[in-house]
């Protein structure tokens, strides 16, 4: 089988996982073509060292972009929780690598200073152990829906996982909890990049 019958045949793989997530129900996109750019946020990441958003997001010819963006705590909780799952059941499918790096960030409008701190460590405690710190940080924006529309997501309080290049650009999104055709359809999407 040679290189373009290989790239073909991933394509027509592709093809068929959007297709059939689709049918079940799970958001997705290509963002690509849509011209969607995130917002650049000076912050912190929760290994308290100095963190640019979108471009601090280095190390891997692919990235894992999980964004839980939300207004509201308890839907903000729920989103964390789920994306949590995610990065487990990725973690045990081995899709991350050198070349394929996760990334969690809370996204939230920006609260009073005094309650900064407070969020941070609750944050913080959530993540410690079960993904890498220095690759986490709280996103504290003045427009919530102003920064989910520049990188050309929805904000409807699901859980958002989007594919980026290694420079940070976002080329595809699944929204949603896990399922068995949204793992098939980021992993499709990640060798998809990595085949480029």
């Amino acid at each position: 089988m040679t290189d373009l019958d290989r790239r073909y045949t991933m394509k027509k793989i592709a093809l068929v996982i959007v297709f059939l997530a689709a049918l079940i129900g799970v958001a997705h996109a290509e963002l690509a073509a849509a011209g969607g750019a995130f917002e650049t946020v000076d912050t912190r990441n929760l290994a308290k060292d100095k963190f640019v958003f979108p471009d601090d997001i280095r190390g891997g010819r692919v990235n894992v972009v999980f964004l839980a963006m939300s207004a509201n705590k308890d839907n903000g909780t729920y989103q964390q929780r789920a994306l949590l799952d995610w990065q487990s059941a990725l973690d045990e499918r081995g899709v991350f690598s050198n070349d394929v790096r996760a990334f969690h960030f809370p996204v939230l409008p920006k609260p009073p200073f005094f309650i900064k701190g407070l969020i941070v460590r609750a944050n913080r405690k959530a993540y410690e152990g079960k993904v890498s710190l220095d690759r986490s940080a709280v996103l504290y924006v003045d427009d919530l829906d102003a920064f989910a529309a520049a990188a050309k997501l929805p904000l409807d309080g699901e859980p958002i996982i989007v594919i980026t290049a290694a420079d940070a650009t976002p080329l595809h999104y699944l929204q949603g909890q896990v399922s068995d055709a949204g793992l098939a359809e980021i992993s499709a999407a990640i060798d998809g990049v990595l085949a480029e």
